[in-house]
C-alpha cells in the first residue's frame, strides 16, 4: 500500500517545487513602491493584499498601522515625528 501512495506523493510534491518564487529581495523591492529604500507598514499591506485580496488580515494591518503612525519605524522606542 505505501509503495502506491509514494508515488503519487512525489508527483504532488514535484509541482510545489518547479513553481518560481519571488526572493525575499525582490519582494521588499515590489513592496517598496516609493523607491526611498523603506518599507512601510502600508507598502506592506497594500502588497500582501494585492496578492490575497483587499480586507486580507484586516485586524491585523489596523493594527499594525495604528502602532507606526506617527513614528520614523514601528520601534516602541522610537519617537514621534510631530
Amino acid at each position: 500500500m505505501l509503495l502506491l501512495i509514494g508515488p503519487a506523493f512525489a508527483a504532488d510534491e514535484a509541482q510545489y517545487t518547479l513553481v518560481p518564487f519571488m526572493s525575499v529581495s525582490e519582494r521588499i523591492a515590489a513592496m517598496d513602491t516609493d523607491h526611498d529604500g523603506i518599507v512601510t507598514v502600508h507598502e506592506v499591506r497594500v502588497f500582501i493584499e494585492s496578492r490575497h485580496g483587499k480586507g486580507y488580515q484586516q485586524k491585523v494591518f489596523d493594527a499594525m498601522e495604528k502602532a507606526a503612525e506617527n513614528r520614523s519605524c514601528g520601534s516602541s522606542f522610537s519617537k514621534s515625528l510631530y
